[in-house]
């Protein structure tokens, strides 16, 4: 059986066209998995290659800004893992969020975290998320750092970067 060249050459060509798209609307496509432990966080993440790291400790608190540009900006906190479970802190987290007066909704649930909508007004949004991992006696919670403004696809590039 003999299959038409013309229907090859389609196939192919919606192959690389389903390809393309994924890679385009996948927001860490271009990250790279970095060990931070060179900074005092034990933990790999996804970011991209010129991640800059700045490390401060307030109260007890080890707070790690993981800035690579437009579309990344994560905060990570780390404390003391005082919650009971994960379930537990994930809780407080999404009640803290949707006690906001500009929540507008959670876009993603999952066991460690989610993401989520702030409605600015009735043209402008600000996605963020937060993500948990609980190692050993301590709880690391990621965030998108504060001061910036992103749009639905970097925070979810984001979330899933930090995913352990």
């Amino acid at each position: 059986m003999k299959t038409p060249i013309g229907l090859i050459v389609l196939s192919l060509g919606l192959f690389g066209l389903v390809f393309l798209t994924n890679c385009k609307t996948d927001p860490s496509y271009h990250f790279e998995e970095v060990d931070l432990m060179k900074h005092g966080l034990p933990l790999k993440v996804k970011a991209p290659a010129d991640l800059e790291v700045e490390k401060s400790t307030t109260m007890g608190q080890q707070d790690f800004l993981l800035d690579g540009g437009k579309d990344y900006f994560v905060q990570v906190f780390v404390s003391e893992f005082n919650s009971g479970s994960m379930e537990n802190l994930v809780g407080e987290l999404k009640n803290n969020i949707s006690g906001n007066r500009f929540f507008n909704g959670f876009l993603v649930e999952e066991e460690d975290g989610f993401i989520y909508e702030f409605k600015i007004d009735t043209t402008n949004s600000n996605f963020g998320f937060r993500r948990v991992h609980i190692q050993g006696d301590k709880e690391y919670i990621f965030q998108n750092g504060m001061g910036k403004i992103f749009s639905e696809e970097q925070a979810k590039g984001m979330f899933e970067a930090v995913a352990q």
